[in-house]
């Protein structure tokens, strides 16, 4: 059935208690799969391609305010919004409000089970599914005033799509959360992202000479036929179980009777191992150089880190805490390797202990993606567990 016929049966819209009895049931039983599904559909119908991202950020102020939370934004409009707890610690949960490529006027369609789209766009639960379960935590906490929990600081990011802009730019000095938890990865519900590659953009510009393709040729350096060599030489894909590498985009020439004189190639390279990263990005350098060399042009090959790698023990405190949460809800922890990053790897970096976790999402940013419901709703319960174990590294015993 289509969104606007969404109809759960309400007998079954809080999350599931069996097993348990009256008295040991749990916040996280009590959340509203209709509730959540309709404030994840309220998301996708706004347009937030990265670098769009204002509409939904004005909305994300005023329902995280209205919540309880004290909201600020700062200057590239990542939005920060603090519940204040009731007992000792600080926590950070992450999520982000962009969505890839350019998509707009997203049509979500509710059907056996799933959120999916018309297959004509994205659906965006990466990372929409993300904010919805922290809205139906905020929700909870608000009509649960007695449940205690520690100061919970959001972080909502701009550009995430394009590079974790909106992270690399916060000031995480206004924050006080000593680690944290970053809802925006892909894998089985209770699974935990522990680990994660560097990863680095490359921009490959080459040189040559123009000339009449028609006429004299002879005089041209042909800035296309290095990149090509160049790209024919390189080790490119999966090169090892930790190490890939791809080449984008290629943009270049005037017109088909010109040689071109300049090309530019934009790629990016991923390891978990260091020195692996650092011979692949050589081996494509020498490659964009030998071709250089070899047919008379030039070449300016750049690097750039978006991301460095982080890997979180077993005994840390958002792996220990996300693990607690995930079998207190009868799931069994999957330890996760990615090959992808999120905002996480800039947290790690800055100093925030982070792991990531799940929401359900499946083919994003593809025309398939989709989300199943009862994995949306079991990551919101993993997070409202989170949120309200009875002890948070940094609390007192």
């Amino acid at each position: 059935m289509g969104s606007s016929e969404l109809a759960l049966d309400g007998s079954a819209s809080r999350g599931p208690a069996t097993g348990h009895d009256a008295s040991e049931l749990s916040l996280s039983d009590a959340v509203d799969r209709d509730r959540l599904i309709a404030s994840f559909l309220e998301l996708l119908s706004i347009d937030s391609p990265t670098g769009h991202e204002t509409e939904i950020g004005r909305l994300l102020e005023s329902r995280f305010a209205g919540l309880g939370c004290q909201t600020s934004r700062d200057e590239v409009g990542n939005l920060v919004a603090v519940l204040p707890g009731t007992r000792a610690g600080t926590i950070l949960i992450s999520t982000h409000m962009d969505t890839a490529g350019s998509d707009r006027g997203i049509t979500p369609i509710v059907d056996d089970g799933l959120v999916r789209t018309d297959g004509s766009t994205i659906l965006g639960a990466d990372d929409k599914s993300g904010i919805a379960c922290c809205l139906e935590l905020l929700t909870l906490l608000r009509d649960h005033p007695a449940q205690p929990r520690p100061t919970i600081e959001f972080v909502v990011s701009v550009g995430e799509e394009r590079g974790l802009v909106g992270s690399r730019h916060l000031d995480v000095s206004r924050l006080k959360a000593s680690h944290g938890f970053v809802l925006d990865t892909a894998g089985p519900i209770g699974s935990i992202t522990y680990w994660t590659p560097t990863s680095v953009y490359l921009t490959m510009t080459f040189s040559g000479r123009k000339a009449h393709a028609g006429v004299e040729p002879e005089k041209g350096v042909s800035a296309i036929r290095m990149a090509a060599e160049a790209i024919a030489a390189m080790p490119l894909g999966r090169i090892d179980a930790e190490t890939v590498a791809n080449i984008g985009t290629i943009a270049g020439g005037e017109a088909r009777n010109i040689v071109p004189g300049s090309v530019v190639l934009e790629g990016m390279a991923r390891s978990h191992d260091q020195g692996k990263l650092d011979e692949q990005v050589q081996a494509m350098r020498e490659a964009c150089e030998g071709a250089a060399a070899r047919l008379g042009g030039r070449v300016e090959f750049t690097v750039e880190e978006i991301y460095r790698t982080y890997r979180i023990p077993e005994d840390a405190a958002p792996y220990r805490e996300a693990a607690a949460a995930i079998r207190s809800v009868g799931l069994t922890v999957v330890p996760r390797k990615s090959g992808g990053g999120t905002d996480a790897n800039l947290f790690n970096a800055k100093g925030i202990a982070c792991v990531a976790l799940p929401t359900g999402m499946v083919d994003e940013h593809a025309t398939t993606e989709r989300i199943s419901i009862h994995d949306l709703v079991t990551a919101c319960r993993v997070l409202v567990a989170i949120a309200t174990q009875l002890q948070h590294d940094g609390e007192s015993s």
